[in-house]
């Protein structure tokens, strides 16, 4: 698949955000030391508002993240990496800084007080993505293949 839009087809969607979610889960879960602390309570805060709040959120964003990786993945297609995952942890300075860049740009949509927690951990944000990568570039190619 060359085009990762093709992963908002009605078929393959629900699947992804499903993935996806799994990974945040997972993320969440592993964070620990003070903002692992932080990032709990902010999830679990968004969760007492809308127990379905994160899977909603990244099939809203689902879009724009595709769109953000599409590049890498062409790149990763040209490239020697054995998949997905590892050729955005080897490029996760990059990535990271435009997935977060996205986050920034749509966390003016949330409510308030998950705008709070966001921009409260805003600053560690990288620390936390960054090691996701990998799994996270491992759902879109299991989707995309």
């Amino acid at each position: 698949m060359s085009e990762l839009s093709a992963l908002l087809n009605e078929q393959k969607r629900p699947q992804v955000v499903a993935d996806l979610n799994t990974v945040v889960d997972e993320t969440v879960s592993n964070a620990s030391g003070l903002v692992g602390m932080a990032l709990k309570g902010g999830v679990g805060a968004a969760n007492k508002v809308d127990s379905d709040f994160i899977n909603k959120g990244i099939n809203r964003i689902l879009p724009d993240l595709l769109g953000e990786l599409q590049p890498h993945w062409n790149a990763y297609r040209d490239s020697d990496s054995a998949d997905f995952g590892s050729y955005l942890a080897a490029h996760e300075d990059e990535v990271t800084n435009g997935l977060l860049k996205l986050a920034d740009d749509n966390v003016s949509n949330a409510p308030a007080a998950l705008q709070k927690i966001y921009n409260g951990l805003r600053n560690k944000a990288a620390n936390i993505v960054g090691p996701a990568l990998p799994q996270v570039g491992n759902v879109i190619e299991k989707h995309a293949s």
